[in-house]
């Protein structure tokens, strides 16, 4: 605490009266509040590293993310596969071996490239056997060079399979004769009598070995499904395998000829019945008769649908008011038998003997 100045005093006036000194209570030091801990650089710089310029920042997660997802997308991977193979040969030659359709590729390359990689775009791997002088059987390599529309940046680590085996034999010409194939039957009555082809022969080639055993070729086959009347139709041919027609797209020509099918039937036990003439079946006193055999044995012959509606005709022996008499042999007929039905009855006649009526029984006495 600052004194009073002494200079008024050293004029005459009488020293000011002095007053004790105040004891000074000190003041405890204020705590620092848990938000202003820490020493306040590191605090700053942090709310700044994490606050400050966001834009900037977001555009820097952005570029990171991206630089990452190129790096780990664009690692090598594999994958597997089928390209279809050509065989090149010459003209005169055959190929009378296995034909190999396609082969399995492993292509190796980065993970993007492979992503956009289209397996058509491979082609056709193609054997070229122009050279081959023999008809022997002999073995060709299948080789990564024979891939030679692959994309940059990719390779190819395995092929499967390593090899094919490969014999070829002489081709040659041959005239050989067309033979029809039908399917299924022609409708129930009616049968195929001739099938008939216009060419009957045509012009195949191939190996000289497979076409020593090939005498003839089928045509497609010819449905005869429900068929009962005479038709034509045009239809392509089918070579065996290993032979082909010199001209591909031949056609020919079928004929084939339907009539009814002609059949003998034989019925067993068929039975006899009396048909009366000039009397009244159904009158009281109508004479009866036994027929001896009562049953005959019938053979039918002719067209197949006749032929079955003859065998549900009556088989009868006709009698009259004048055969009760006495027992006499009678002819067995079939009534209502088509003209174009054969038959034969055995036995043809048998025994018709009338039946006495019975006598009236006695008037009993009054």
């Amino acid at each position: 605490m600052r004194q009073r100045s002494q200079t008024i005093g050293t004029l005459g006036r009488a020293p000011a009266r002095q007053s004790s000194p105040q004891p000074v209570t000190p003041v405890p030091p204020r705590e620092p509040d848990r938000d202003d801990a820490g020493p306040g650089p590191l605090r700053r710089w942090m709310r700044g590293a994490i606050f400050d310029n966001p834009g900037l920042k977001f555009l820097s997660l952005i570029l990171a993310v991206t630089v990452f997802l190129l790096v780990s997308t664009d690692k090598d991977r594999e994958i597997t596969v089928r390209v279809p193979v050509k065989y090149d040969y010459p003209a005169d030659k055959v190929l009378v071996s296995g034909v190999l359709e396609e082969v399995t590729l492993t292509i190796k390359g980065p993970w993007r490239v492979l992503q956009r990689f289209d397996d058509r775009e491979l082609g056709r791997i193609r054997l070229d056997l122009m050279s081959a002088t023999t008809s022997g059987e002999f073995e060709v390599a299948i080789t990564p060079d024979l891939v030679t529309q692959l994309p940059p940046r990719l390779t190819v680590t395995s092929m499967t399979p390593k090899s094919v085996r490969v014999q070829f034999d002489k081709k040659i010409e041959k005239l050989v004769a067309v033979v029809p194939s039908t399917t299924d039957h022609a409708q129930y009555g009616y049968k195929v009598f001739e099938t008939k082809v216009t060419p009957p022969i045509v012009r195949v080639r191939g190996g000289e070995k497979s076409l020593q055993a090939v005498t003839s070729v089928s045509t497609a086959d010819v449905d005869l499904a429900d068929r009962r009347d005479t038709f034509d139709t045009q239809v392509g041919l089918a070579p065996p395998p290993g032979v082909e027609l010199v001209e591909p797209k031949q056609r020919v020509s079928v004929h084939v000829r339907i009539e009814e099918a002609l059949v003998i039937k034989t019925y067993t036990a068929q039975k006899v019945v009396v048909k009366l003439e000039g009397v009244d079946a159904a009158a009281p006193n109508a004479p009866k008769f036994t027929v001896d055999p009562e049953e005959v044995e019938v053979t039918l012959s002719g067209p197949t649908l006749a032929v079955d509606a003859a065998a549900k005709l009556p088989l009868v022996v006709r009698a009259g008011a004048a055969d009760v008499r006495g027992a006499r042999k009678a002819d067995v007929v079939i009534e209502g038998l088509p003209p174009l039905v054969g038959h034969r009855i055995s036995p043809e006649r048998v025994t018709l003997t009338p039946v006495k009526p019975a006598a009236p029984a006695p008037t009993p006495p009054p």
